[in-house]
């Protein structure tokens, strides 16, 4: 079965520098991260290109992926070259082109992986402040989860004009996953039909829903 990649889906930052005082920060991320919440709380739904990268001492090489994400909620739909996936927060339709196959099941919150818009949901009361930069303009802001059994050893987020530009995301395997948005569109039109996935003729469907 084709891997999936962590999520959206989002290493090269692992080594910026995160100089800080300590009191002066904690203002600095405070404000940074209220004016996201503003920004945020507004959106219904969002639109943009992502490139992804995973990479870890388990892995040879880095994995690359890109595509485009839409979002509304908990639904969303990721287009890439090998693979769709889509969920309405009821269903999620995973299709692996290679393969030409069709992967059905129930829409389940898997903790243990990393989902954009539960992030952006809650990126001001799932986790504290751990530092806090600024580089030409671009607020760098290190997360770490309050919750003690958290699949995410921290999420570091990059912001610029009160949009979360890239996020490196490391989890308890020490796995690094960076993304990067593009293209970022707020409260887009969404097409009816978006988030509910069509299968081609020809492609083999595994429905692994319960009866």
């Amino acid at each position: 079965m084709t891997r999936q990649p962590s999520y959206i889906t989002f290493a090269a930052f692992v080594g910026t520098l995160m100089l800080f005082v300590p009191a002066v920060s904690a203002q600095n991320a405070d404000d940074v991260l209220g004016r996201l919440r503003v920004r945020y709380d507004a959106m219904e739904s969002m639109r943009a290109s992502f490139s992804q990268s995973t990479s870890s001492s388990y892995l040879d090489d880095t994995e690359h992926f890109y595509g485009e994400i839409v979002l509304q909620r908990d639904s969303y739909r990721i287009e890439m070259v090998d693979q769709t996936i889509v969920t309405n927060a009821v269903w999620t339709w995973i299709y692996n082109r290679s393969e030409n196959q069709v992967l059905i099941n129930s829409y389940e919150i898997d903790e243990t992986t990393f989902s954009l818009s539960t992030f952006l949901t809650e990126f001001d009361t799932a986790y504290d402040v751990g530092s806090y930069a600024r580089d030409d303009g671009v607020h760098i802001i290190k997360l770490i989860p309050t919750d003690p059994f958290s699949a995410f050893r921290s999420v570091t987020l990059w912001a610029s004009d009160d949009v979360v530009v890239q996020l490196l995301v490391i989890d308890l395997n020490d796995v690094e996953m960076q993304f990067e948005l593009t293209d970022i569109e707020f409260n887009p039109e969404i097409p009816e039909g978006t988030f509910l996935f069509s299968v081609p003729d020809g492609v083999e469907v595994i429905d692994l829903r319960e009866n």
